[in-house]
């Protein structure tokens, strides 16, 4: 997952410091907010970083469209809550099946 590095690097920290950061209970979109930066380019610049390879990969694996625009819909909700929620409850959402793009509430979040 690129969002620990993407993250740290626009936070101007390293992975380690990020992942402690994390790990205390903070959020990204928190430590965004607390290093004057902008949350919803913070989440767009990981939703960037993992989406391209994802695609790829999918393509590579033989996946039609539809079934990668579905995971690419999923792992962005994922995102989602985990720059904005934390980890946590991304992995809890991801667990009760319910992390599924619900439309414009996430991009609002994000």
């Amino acid at each position: 997952m690129y969002a620990i590095p993407t993250a740290a690097d626009r936070l101007g920290v390293t992975p380690g410091a990020l992942r402690k950061a994390l790990d205390r209970g903070e959020t990204i979109a928190n430590l965004t907010r607390a290093c004057g930066l902008d949350p919803d380019e913070m989440t767009l610049a990981v939703i960037d970083a993992e989406v391209a390879d994802v695609e790829a990969l999918a393509l590579i694996s033989g996946f039609d469209d539809t079934e990668i625009a579905l995971f690419v819909s999923e792992l962005r909700a994922f995102i989602i809550t985990f720059v904005w929620d934390g980890e946590a409850a991304a992995n809890a959402r991801f667990d009760a099946g319910t992390i599924e793009w619900v439309g414009e509430r996430e991009l609002a979040a994000a």
